[in-house]
């Protein structure tokens, strides 16, 4: 494959860059059109050296959301479902931790305390639609976590919490993080989301693979514990164990996603099911930059 990665365009070529038409030179990229439309540093393509799965997944979701936040650098301020998932999981995390050296839960209150406090510290930065109450959306923070503290806590041995892990998948050097392994060699996934899944998500099960692969999990069993937000809060559970079609699936997707990435050129996906301005922090961006409108 050839290492240069910029794409080649003719000069003089035409770009509509944040609402206007860009007269390219030969060689550039968008990394390069739109750092000097924003005044921005040039960040290198070869950042993509090292891939994570979750760069993976907002890659396979919408090319330009990766490029905002990986390779422009764009701030990230989170939506009400990134917020509520970030608090719900450090308090539940926390829990874990203590868990590891003390074998024995947190007081559930204790930990809705904990939740209470991550959410108001989520407050300050997160960006909230119109039809969004934060005190609401608190609420509902507060029953899952009782939930999940009564009903699936007690039940787990955690072995590693947040674990970072290193290695290589299909050629590609790789970065990763398991927040949760029970002594089993299971590996759990506590995670949002907004409705009751109808399947396991194709790249949910892509990250997992991946952490249970560089963790060498003894079992090959991920478990995903997900908390839905809906009218009536309440916990659903996936479990699944790692085949040779799920090994396979990362050791194809790495040096694909690799190299799309090295192309220098990103398409928006206005079609995937997190283009909302629930789900995306950079909406208003993409917007802007390439017209159309972002749904609620």
């Amino acid at each position: 494959m050839s290492a240069n990665y910029s794409v080649d365009i003719p000069a003089g070529a035409e770009l509509c860059v944040h609402g206007g038409p860009y007269h390219a030179a030969a060689q550039d990229n968008m990394v390069d059109l739109f750092a000097r439309r924003l005044s921005l540093p040039t960040r290198a393509i070869c950042m993509t050296d090292v891939l994570s799965p979750s760069q993976v997944r907002t890659f396979s979701g919408c090319e330009v959301r990766w490029f905002y936040e990986h390779l422009l650098g764009l701030p990230d301020p989170p939506t009400a479902t990134m917020a509520l998932h970030n608090a719900i999981r450090t308090a539940l995390m926390t829990n874990f931790q203590y868990k590891v050296e003390s074998k024995a839960d947190i007081q559930t209150e204790g930990v809705v305390g904990l939740f209470r406090r991550a959410w108001k510290q989520q407050l300050a930065s997160t960006n909230f639609c119109e039809d969004e109450v934060p005190q609401a959306i608190g609420k509902t923070g507060e029953a899952l976590v009782r939930i999940y503290m009564h009903e699936v806590a007690p039940q787990i041995r955690p072995a590693a919490v947040e674990r970072p892990l290193r290695g290589v998948l299909g050629g590609v050097r790789i970065r990763a993080q398991v927040d949760l392994m029970d002594e089993d060699g299971t590996i759990i996934d506590v995670r949002t989301a907004d409705a009751a899944p109808a399947r396991v998500d194709p790249m949910q099960r892509f990250e997992w693979t991946t952490c249970s692969r560089l963790a060498e999990a003894p079992s090959g069993v991920v478990r995903s514990d997900i908390l839905v937000t809906g009218n009536t809060p309440q916990l659903i559970t996936e479990k699944w164990e790692v085949s040779a079609a799920d090994v396979q699936w990362t050791d194809a997707l790495y040096p694909l996603a690799q190299e799309a990435m090295r192309r220098g050129y990103y398409m928006p996906n206005r079609n995937s099911i997190h283009c909302s301005r629930h789900h995306c922090p950079y909406w208003r961006r993409c917007e802007q930059d390439f017209g159309g409108v972002v749904e609620p």
